[in-house]
């Protein structure tokens, strides 16, 4: 078998352009990664504050109604 990396060789260096590619690959999964996190948290406090303002009552701005706890008389 005829080294072919040599001087004039034909085989085509894939190592060279292999780690750069990997390299930017699992830098892309990751960022994909944290966007998926930071979207998933977003929704899990969008979900919590929709629930405890469900639960507090009516709720208003600048003295119009601040009934935050409904009395049960």
């Amino acid at each position: 078998m005829a080294n072919t990396n040599g001087p004039g060789g034909t085989d085509f260096p894939w190592r060279r352009f292999l780690y750069p590619f990997a390299i930017a690959g699992a830098f892309v999964i990751g960022i994909w990664g944290l966007v998926a996190a930071l979207v998933w948290l977003l929704n899990a406090v969008a979900h919590t504050a929709t629930v405890i303002a469900s639960a507090a009552g009516p709720l208003g701005v600048g003295g119009i109604t601040l009934k935050l706890f409904s009395s049960k008389r």
